[in-house]
């Protein structure tokens, strides 16, 4: 089934020149260092895991060995996609690219105009809702993978704090109690304070009042610190919610990361003449973590 293309359209005159699309959420999971990446997997990830358990003892001679090491795994396997699309250029002929596509009857010319604004838009798109499947995304639907929030909600490892709806009004104590919720023993771990897009929003409006209230105005404003912790904006995680891990906790596996950058294209007037251009964009993704008691996940659970 081809690609449907619907041109509407009154052109008369002159165009603008730049084709303008719809605004997309940045991919910032990945560019912020929220998680960790390994690429070239293309069919399972095994995640080790070592526990101690000491042997200390009040001292007598000999060899007394106590305590247990247990080794443990966890698999991560990537889910492939395919994104297939078809495009007749004669389409966008009669409305805004003949000048692009040539006078010829024949079109040998894709329209570049048109072809520049769709791959703009297909990777804009693709990387919205990768960021969206990393933390939201369910298996069981063809074209997504389990994202963290469904795997933190299978296990009960995972630290869950129950927040309020947040506002501006409570956001410091929401946010007080998603960090009083971390583990003393990892305290000093390089910890990612992420929230979603609504919670740093109410947080930025709170600081700026209190830069007001002392004469700061926007000022005490510059960046999003809450004590010794960076508040991480995260355009993936639904309303109200704070996650907390470190980096290295957090995996998204792919074969290459630059796959979800590339759109190939290819013009079949060149071999079977009938004024189409196809493409396609290959992926591979998945995500999983190593440790459950060192993720704190705050949110309305009720």
């Amino acid at each position: 089934m081809a690609t449907t293309v619907t041109v509407t359209s009154n052109y008369a005159g002159k165009e603008a020149g730049e084709i303008v699309g719809q605004a997309f959420k940045e991919a910032d999971t990945i560019a912020k260092g929220i998680v960790t990446v390994f690429p070239n997997v293309n069919f399972k990830l095994n995640l080790r895991k070592i526990a101690l358990t000491g042997g200390k003892r009040e001292y007598t001679c000999g060899h007394v060995p106590a305590g247990a090491i247990t080794l443990s795994e966890k698999v991560l396997e990537p889910k492939k996609f395919k994104d297939d699309f078809e495009i007749c250029k004669e389409d966008f002929r009669a409305q805004w690219s003949e000048d692009t596509m040539g006078a010829s009857a024949h079109n040998d010319n894709a329209p570049k105009d048109i072809m520049d604004a769709i791959l703009v838009e297909k990777l804009g798109q693709t990387a919205e809702e990768l960021d969206d499947n990393i933390w939201n995304g369910d298996g069981t639907n063809a074209d997504e993978f389990d994202g963290f929030l469904k795997l933190f909600l299978a296990d009960a490892t995972v630290i869950d704090v129950d927040l309020d709806t947040v506002t501006e009004a409570n956001v410091e104590a929401q946010i007080k109690a998603a960090i009083n919720a971390i583990p003393i023993d990892t305290r000093r771990k390089g910890l990612k304070v992420c929230v979603s897009p609504d919670v740093a929003q109410y947080y930025n409006f709170w600081l700026i009042s209190k830069g007001i209230a002392n004469g700061l105005g926007g000022d005490a404003n510059t960046t999003l610190k809450f004590g010794k912790y960076e508040i991480l904006e995260v355009n993936g995680l639904p309303a109200s919610t704070v996650v907390i891990a470190e980096p290295k906790n957090l995996i998204f596996a792919t074969g290459l990361l630059a796959d979800h950058n590339e759109v190939r294209l290819v013009d079949q007037d060149d071999t079977l003449l009938n004024g189409k251009i196809i493409g396609t964009m290959v992926y591979n993704a998945g995500v999983q973590y190593y440790n459950g008691a060192e993720i704190v996940w705050a949110r309305p659970i009720a």
